[in-house]
């Protein structure tokens, strides 16, 4: 038996004008996901206890099959990981934005999906301006950098605003760290001088993009301008977590474009595999996702996730078009070849959102998410689409996401 698991990242949601009143997975058109429904069980899964944030980090390792609330992880340490970047006791590492900021308002957090090339190519300005014993910068995919502060573990202690949530918004103190209930750091606090540096950096760093010769050729070729950096999700060095072959005695292989799921396969032992044309963002070859998730299970590796991260960006970017056709295209390049391998193997196909990334909120939340799975060993319990309603009148619902990898899909 093998097993394939394909995360559709933020694709559940809530109705829409733009579809008719209807959301982004009753809007696309699934002739996959629909026969898997049919055929299958589909119910409801928690994946976002509610001691924690809703994110991917969070939602993503409790799929994965690790109670979240068990584990303080941090989303700057789990990206790190991912950049083979090995913490000392002490550092925090941070999530770093490339952000487009015009007239003091939030325009575009990923600053439109910049290309990982000119992101790196950024990045690379701001390592030579600005890299000290204190803050060192490290080049990510597209948007997405790390920024390791040494020396100032008190940050770990503050609140961070995230900029997707402040999309729109104007962000003139938004983005500068602020107490645990709300407000600034007053001087004299124990954490002052660790945010006044934090703050410093970023406002360097932004006069830093402001003379760029890069922004200033995307500027006249008509792309937005990477002007602004945002700090957030902060992390140390990661605590252990049991190798997923261990605890659920199987060997799995991650198939993804994300920092944090290459970071989630480090810490749990599982192989991360990239594949040319596979992206973040609107971009992405789903088909050679596809061609990458068949590959990896005519290797004979027992379990396959693919995790698809488009209809999140387009849940932040508020696109509806976008998302739905993230859906489709998942559907067409990725479960559709997955159906024919499974007509001449024993697999078991399982499919879920991480967490809902609502167009008309555009930030995550944290309500429970639709889920199918069909194949050997698997009975039908009367869906006939994957959708947030049809799920819900299953009756079943995971109160405990992290559940599903033991008790269902790897069941024997």
């Amino acid at each position: 038996m093998q097993y394939a698991l394909v995360i559709l990242d933020g694709a559940s949601g809530c109705p829409v004008p733009e579809f008719g009143g209807r959301t982004s997975l009753e809007a696309s058109r699934t002739p996959c996901l629909d026969h898997l429904a049919q055929t299958g069980i589909t119910g409801l899964m928690q994946n976002v206890p509610p001691s924690k944030e809703s994110g991917s980090d969070v939602a993503c390792l409790s799929i994965m099959g690790y109670d979240p609330a068990a584990f303080d992880l941090g989303r700057g340490g789990i990206e790190a990981a991912a950049l083979g970047i090995c913490l000392e006791p002490g550092q925090v590492a941070f999530r770093l934005n490339l952000c487009y900021v015009e007239d003091g308002v939030m325009r575009g957090y990923s600053t439109d999906n910049i290309s990982t090339e000119d992101g790196n190519a950024l990045a690379a300005e701001l390592k030579s301006a600005l890299d000290s014993d204190t803050f060192t910068l490290y080049p990510g995919t597209s948007f997405r950098q790390v920024l390791v502060v040494n020396g100032h573990p008190e940050l770990m202690g503050l609140a961070y605003a995230t900029p997707h949530d402040n999309t729109g918004r104007d962000i003139t103190a938004a983005y500068q760290p602020q107490l645990p209930g709300g407000g600034g750091i007053p001087e004299g606090h124990a954490a002052y001088e660790a945010a006044h540096a934090l703050t410093g950096y970023i406002q360097a760093a932004n006069k830093v993009l402001a003379a760029s010769p890069l922004n200033a050729r995307r500027v006249g070729a008509g792309l937005w301008p990477a002007n602004h950096v945002w700090a957030f999700w902060p992390g140390m060095r990661p605590s252990s977590l049991v190798p997923f072959a261990q605890r659920h005695h199987k060997k799995a292989v991650v198939n993804s474009a994300v920092d944090l799921l290459k970071g989630l396969a480090f810490m749990t032992g599982m192989r991360y595999c990239e594949f040319a044309g596979v992206t973040d963002g609107p971009t992405n070859d789903f088909a050679a996702q596809g061609r990458g998730a068949i590959s990896l299970l005519k290797e004979g590796n027992e379990v396959v996730i693919v995790h698809v991260e488009a209809p999140d960006a387009a849940g932040h970017d508020g696109r509806p078009d976008e998302k739905r056709n993230s859906i489709e295209q998942s559907d067409a390049h990725i479960l559709a070849p997955l159906l024919e391998y499974a007509r001449s193997h024993p697999l078991r196909i399982a499919v879920m959102p991480d967490h809902p990334t609502p167009l008309t909120t555009r930030k995550h939340s944290r309500e429970p998410v639709p889920f199918v799975l069909a194949g050997p060993g698997v009975s039908h319990n009367g869906a006939q689409r994957m959708t947030e309603a049809q799920a819900g009148a299953t009756g079943l619902l995971l109160a405990e996401g992290h559940t599903f990898m033991g008790s269902l899909f790897l069941a024997e």
